[in-house]
């Protein structure tokens, strides 16, 4: 962003280290995020800007992800200051997206109504690989009726009642949803059956959440509180899969960083990009770097990784 804000140094510095991987795609990223940050850097609560956002686990307001499903840069940001309310996002977010040329924003038929709450509003999310440039909105589900849109039914019925709905990612183009909901405790046997009716073996499911978790498997595929997230166009799954806080789950940025290698030298995935976002600097004195691991399996039957990384 070659910004002269001091809360911006973090995310110019993790955009340096990006450079030599993927030079042309890190500068697309760093004008993208320059437009879609310009409520940030302009907020007129500026003492609170940068650590006040749902996103990442320190509040800061941009976080970057690797996937083992491509080499891009991946990021999710926030539109505008803790000032503004969630509608108000969501207006800034479409406004935002129909600048960004080719991308529609038609997505009034998705769009909560003024009466219902909200945890967030809208983030926008980008993704730049070595020639294209690609955008989601991430929408906030206000009720649980959403899947009830999207989704087959023999898949609706599969998934457990407890889970609730929290969020919805769209590509710019709308021919994409994925939806991601929150569930305690989630059972094999269940998650099993919902791989099944989704049309994809559990097998590779089961295998990452044993050697992810690093201990035996019992009753629960992961413990505590986990997502799901499904991917749909036109009726049909995509992708499956679940993610879950990697701090409770494995420990300090180390420990994540060491188990997030050893799945890819076990799937023979490419890290290169992943290393440079995380860099070689000390670990801070905050909470680890790492959020959300999610793993799941695409309509090719192959398994997949993403894990969030804050700058």
């Amino acid at each position: 962003m070659a910004s002269m804000i001091p809360e911006a140094i973090p995310l110019d510095r993790l955009l340096s280290r990006l450079r030599p991987v993927m030079p042309d795609a890190v500068e697309r990223a760093d004008r993208a995020l320059g437009t879609v940050l310009t409520g940030i850097c302009q907020s007129s609560w500026p003492e609170i800007a940068w650590q006040a956002s749902s996103l990442t686990n320190t509040g800061y307001p941009v976080e970057f992800s690797w996937s083992s499903r491509d080499a891009s840069v991946r990021w999710v940001a926030e539109v505008a200051g803790p000032e503004v309310s969630g509608y108000g996002k969501i207006a800034l977010a479409l406004q935002i997206l129909h600048g960004f040329e080719g991308h529609s924003s038609c997505f009034s038929h998705l769009l909560p109504q003024p009466s219902q709450p909200l945890r967030f509003g809208a983030w926008i999310g980008g993704r730049h690989d070595g020639r294209h440039d690609r955008y989601k909105l991430y929408l906030d589900a206000a009720n649980d009726s959403v899947a009830k849109q999207f989704l087959p039914p023999g898949v609706l019925h599969s998934v457990p009642s407890r889970t609730i709905w929290r969020m919805l990612g769209m590509d710019a183009n709308q021919a994409t949803i994925e939806l991601y909901g929150r569930l305690a405790k989630p059972e094999v046997w269940e998650m099993e059956r919902l791989m099944v009716h989704c049309g994809f073996s559990p097998d590779p499911v089961m295998d990452f959440s044993l050697r992810l978790t690093g201990r035996p498997r019992d009753d629960f595929l992961l413990p505590g509180t986990a997502g799901i997230s499904l991917t749909v166009r036109d009726g049909l799954l995509l992708a499956a899969g679940f993610f879950v806080h990697s701090g409770p789950l494995i420990g300090n940025t180390n420990a994540v960083s060491t188990r997030i290698r050893e799945l890819a030298r076990h799937h023979g995935w490419n890290t290169d990009i992943y290393d440079a976002m995380l860099g070689s600097d000390p670990p801070e004195n905050k909470p680890g770097r790492h959020g959300m691991i999610g793993f799941g399996v695409a309509a090719d039957s192959k398994p997949w990784m993403q894990v969030g990384l804050r700058p």
